[in-house]
């Protein structure tokens, strides 16, 4: 009969998304991940299988997390391109925040792991397919509406507006400037208007 988990699993995803934020995946050592979870090996490796596991449920924890974060904005907003203004602002207070500049888990998997393993990298292209086709279906709608220009199709301004967030998250790693990142989100709005 398997063994009933003993612990709070989110948290322990937490804590050990936490560990692989700050370390990445090869900075980080079992015995990392023990002292963070509180966590032995051996429950680890039971529960999670592998610290490639572990990771990978760790990017799963993370995305549940921002995903919340899109679809506060796409609840509060009045139209598709307030919608997209919002998921930029919306991580505003993280960024500035990040006093220990650890970016997005996100992206600084994809930088570590996007060519070291294939089911990360396809958890990343999936990952990265889902975002945008929320920025697809968001422009698409806006272009209908009229209140973004159609200057390129929808697909075209979905990888740019794509492209954008990813940068204003990278620059948010070492710039805390709210001025300097509003105005990064002023100027993607820009182009699409």
């Amino acid at each position: 009969m398997p063994r009933i988990e003993e612990f709070d699993r989110e948290l322990v995803l937490q804590n050990a998304m936490n560990v692989f934020w700050e370390k990445g995946y090869n900075g980080t050592s079992m015995q990392d991940l023990v002292m963070a979870t509180g966590l032995n090996r051996s429950s680890i490796y039971n529960s999670f299988g592998s610290k490639l596991k572990l990771y990978q449920d760790t990017l799963v924890h993370y995305q549940k997390e921002t995903g919340g974060m899109f679809q506060k904005a796409l609840v509060k907003a009045k139209n598709p391109l307030e919608a997209i203004r919002l998921i930029f602002e919306g991580f505003l207070p993280e960024i500035i925040s990040d006093q220990k500049s650890k970016g997005c888990f996100s992206m600084n998997c994809k930088a570590e792991m996007g060519n070291q393993d294939q089911d990360i990298r396809q958890w990343l292209l999936n990952s990265q397919n889902q975002t945008l086709e929320l920025f697809q279906n968001l422009i698409k709608d806006g272009q209908e509406q009229g209140i973004i220009n159609k200057n390129q199709d929808y697909e075209n301004h979905a990888y740019q507006v794509f492209n954008s967030f990813q940068g204003f998250r990278m620059t948010g790693i070492l710039v805390k400037d709210r001025k300097i990142l509003k105005a990064i989100i002023d100027q993607t709005i820009n182009t699409l208007t």
